[in-house]
């Protein structure tokens, strides 16, 4: 009985083993569906037995299956914890699929079991360049360039990371020392080049590239990046050529193929370019991208009607634009003339030339076409024209200096209730809007502990939300004065509409503020917030220990600021509501900030 017991056990052993090999062999091979077949068998015979979950997981990455290799992985690891390997490859994976902070917790959890590893330090350093994290990346990546200083995934990543970050000069030295060592690298050739090519230094970036494809032909990326640098110079046929060698080595490469009608388009050969973009949509018939392009070529008798009806408008609006500048210049001429002699010159010289010019553009569409480029006549018209239009205004409207300091910001503004952002950041919100800014509102509770009146605060925020013309505004129903069980969702909710808006720069309440709600806003926008910059206002909440190293002069909306805040009535027998208690902490604040009146913020992170 007992040799019978322990026969069909070895014969079980050797059954999940000779199929694990065959698993691995079949992978090898590239017969990844083969391998995943004989490999999920060999893990169901022995569900203890982690090289099989590990091999299960490896076949996984290769079919592009990343949730279900990674599940492959947690099931080793669950085996052996100790496995280091396992655990820095289930990190990676957790990288690939943009789950970065989980990635970034994994990496460090492995490194407290072996902190001097090359290659989990790169990979966490990896991620973190991702994350956008550059000085933490920067860092890791140089504590494994001082143990092993020709690390070659090291250099290429302190590389990268440099030139993510903006530093190109820094990045082209690390790669021309990687390159020095491993001058067979073809990607780093490649990398090089691309860097050199972003520093507008496009001979040396050539010269990268072209050595990148003499050590690897077949490289699609190269072609590809030298097909972009061509571009950039304005070699058209040579680009064509760069990404035609792309297309040949990756036919269902869906870019290449429209990066290639792209420059078809260009050069004005609408034939080729059609056929290049219905290549690409035979590899993807929904691609929006073709479709769009498609449509631009083909144009229709749709396309065709509305682009003579856009060029009989604009006519008539340069038209119109010329009559309307010399007869505002004819009448203000003299005063304008007294102000600077640049006036005289425009007058007499820019505004005939901008006339003759115009003249020329609409008369080339037909009869200068074959010795005249008219989209650079057409452009330089349109220039000159917008310029004597802007020049025009500023006459007419020159005791209205707009400030322009936040001129195509996208922000939001975040507060735990309503009237929060009203009264901590209300009139550099209106001061950005009006240099041009686009400005967003989310504010947690409908604060609900503040008011009997139900659903009343949320109508007073409402009417601020207009006055101060924000393009969005959103309530949430958390639960007031509870807000910190609900870190989690407005993390969540933040990061949503940082994605949905663009924005960049955040408003929010401080760390320190005495109100537990304005505590956990705080939290949770430190976490969603952190790839983008976050100023930390003051509020009626805010204790004197804050310090504020940041002010924004609002001299010109201090009275808009106290009717902005008298919507809210509700609110209106509370001290801190009183305008004169608000004009009085700006004039404070102005002081500091050496102006009439200000608001000030506490900078948590400032990115450029």
């Amino acid at each position: 009985m007992f040799s019978s017991v322990f026969l069909a056990a070895y014969l079980l052993q050797a059954t999940y083993i000779d199929l694990f090999n065959d698993g691995h062999r079949l992978l090898d091979q590239g017969n990844i569906k083969e391998a995943e077949v004989a490999l999920k068998e060999s893990a169901s015979l022995n569900p203890g037995y982690a090289p099989a979950l590990k091999g299960l997981g490896e076949a996984y990455v290769k079919l592009k299956r990343l949730p279900e290799a990674i599940e492959a992985y947690q099931r080793a690891i669950e085996i052996n914890p100790k496995d280091i390997q396992a655990r820095g490859r289930l990190a990676e994976l957790y990288s690939w699929a943009g789950n970065h902070d989980k990635a970034i917790v994994t990496y460090r959890d492995v490194l407290e079991l072996d902190p001097r590893n090359p290659v989990l330090k790169t990979g966490l350093a990896t991620v973190l360049r991702w994350s956008h994290r550059y000085d933490e990346a920067e860092r890791l990546f140089k504590e494994v360039l001082a143990l092993e200083p020709e690390n070659n995934e090291a250099l290429k990543g302190l590389a990268k990371t440099y030139s993510m970050a903006g530093d190109l000069t820094s990045s082209v030295a690390v790669f021309e020392k990687a390159v020095s060592i491993y001058k067979e690298d073809y990607e780093l050739h490649k990398e090089l080049g691309t860097v050199l090519a972003w520093q507008k230094d496009f001979k040396k970036a050539i010269i990268e590239l072209g050595r990148s494809i003499e050590l690897s032909p077949n490289y699609a990326e190269a072609h590809r990046t030298k097909g972009d640098v061509y571009l950039w110079m304005k070699s058209y046929q040579q680009a064509i050529e760069a990404y035609k060698k792309a297309t040949d080595i990756e036919p269902n490469n869906l870019e290449n193929h429209l990066l290639l009608a792209r420059v078809y388009k260009h050069t004005g050969d609408n034939h080729l370019a059609e056929e290049s973009v219905k290549a690409a949509l035979r590899i993807d018939p929904a691609a929006g991208g073709a479709l769009e392009l498609l449509r631009e070529l083909r144009g229709g008798s749709g396309y065709l009607f509305i682009n003579r009806v856009g060029d009989g408008v604009e006519l008539t609006a340069f038209v119109f634009v010329f009559v309307l500048l010399f007869f505002t210049y004819r009448s203000r001429r003299r005063m304008l003339m007294r102000r600077h002699r640049i006036y005289f010159y425009f007058i007499n010289f820019v505004l005939p030339a901008l006339v003759f010019i115009t003249f020329l553009s609409f008369l080339g569409r037909t009869s200068l076409t074959e010795w005249l480029d008219i989209n650079l006549v057409e452009d330089i018209a349109e220039a000159i024209l917008f310029f004597a239009l802007g020049t025009s205004l500023m006459a007419l409207l020159w005791t209205e200096r707009r400030s322009h300091d936040f001129l195509n910001l996208r922000i939001l503004a975040i507060g735990a209730h309503p009237d929060d952002i009203e009264l901590g950041c209300g009139a550099f919100i209106m001061k950005a809007k009006d240099s041009g800014a686009k400005i967003y509102g989310l504010t947690m509770t409908k604060g609900e502990k503040g008011t009997e009146k139900a659903g009343k605060r949320e109508d007073e925020l409402k009417k601020a939300a207009r006055f101060m013309e924000l393009d969005g505004v959103w309530i949430n129903d958390f639960p007031d004065t509870r807000l910190s069980d609900s870190v989690s969702g407005m993390k969540d909710v933040i990061e949503e509409k940082l994605k949905e808006t663009g924005a960049t720069l955040v408003l929010t309440h401080t760390p320190i503020d005495i109100h537990s709600d304005h505590q956990a806003v705080f939290e949770a926008t430190k976490v969603a917030g952190r790839n983008v910059s976050v100023l930390c206002y003051e509020d009626v909440s805010t204790p004197r220990e804050f310090v504020p190293n940041y002010f924004v002069d609002v001299a010109g909306y201090i009275e808009d600021k106290m009717k902005l805040v008298s919507f809210h009535k509700t609110q209106g027998e509370k001290n801190y509501m009183d305008p004169e208690v608000i004009k009085g902490r700006a004039a404070h604040r102005g002081i500091q900030g050496g102006v009439q009146y200000a608001e000030a913020f506490r900078v948590y992170k400032l990115l450029k």
